[in-house]
């Protein structure tokens, strides 16, 4: 059965055309690794080639002409990575085990941050008056100020905590790349980054509530 995966955050450039895999196998190796893996995340490449991080930060490569071993159990007497064991299940992708010990794993950039991305920048739409201005990024209001000194002036929004509209993350950037085009707000690498869904209210009942 398929494992659920992280998203495969990088700080490189990563093309359109390459997809991030959500599932993948729950053991994998090459034909010459001395143990099994567990997936981090993983990606597919165009050309159908999908390539996966393992806990331990191995990168195990499968393709139609070399693919790469996987299992659903370790077969007895193989080795499995303990890296990636115990990542694995401190993450919560695997169930801890029956030894009585909780492992506990925390992957980076998967929690929203505690700074909005659009603090400090010019992801705006100003508001009447002049000095506050609507965050983008998050959807909150907060004042506005000229900052970057002489070499790189810009009127932008002060530090702010993430607004419960907080764009969703880029798969592969997370929140660290926000910009936006004609107030729409995408990832620099050209992937969407769509506010929340907003909830309807239901109609009052009453003529004068």
């Amino acid at each position: 059965m398929p494992v659920a995966l992280l998203p495969p955050t990088t700080g490189s450039t990563v093309t359109l055309d390459i997809e991030a895999l959500t599932a993948g196998p729950r053991f994998l190796r090459t034909r010459t690794m001395s143990r099994w893996h567990r997936p981090r995340s993983g990606t597919r490449r165009p050309d159908g080639r999908d390539c996966f991080t393992a806990w331990c930060g191995y990168s195990i490569g499968s393709s139609d002409r070399a693919p790469a071993l996987t299992a659903e159990e370790v077969p007895d007497g193989e080795l499995v990575c303990a890296t990636c064991e115990g990542r694995a299940i401190g993450a919560g992708q695997e169930q801890q085990t029956a030894g009585g010990r909780q492992l506990v794993f925390g992957p980076r950039e998967l929690t929203p941050p505690k700074t909005c991305p659009g603090s400090r920048r010019h992801l705006i739409r100003p508001v009447r008056g002049g000095t506050t201005a609507l965050c983008l990024v998050c959807g909150d209001t907060h004042p506005v100020r000229a900052m970057g000194g002489p070499y790189n002036p810009r009127i932008a929004i002060v530090q702010h905590p993430p607004g419960a509209a907080l764009v969703q993350p880029c798969p592969f950037h997370r929140w660290r790349q926000p910009t936006h085009t004609e107030g729409t707000v995408h990832c620099t690498c050209g992937r969407p980054m769509p506010a929340p869904a907003v909830k309807e209210t239901a109609p009052c009942p009453t003529p004068n509530c």
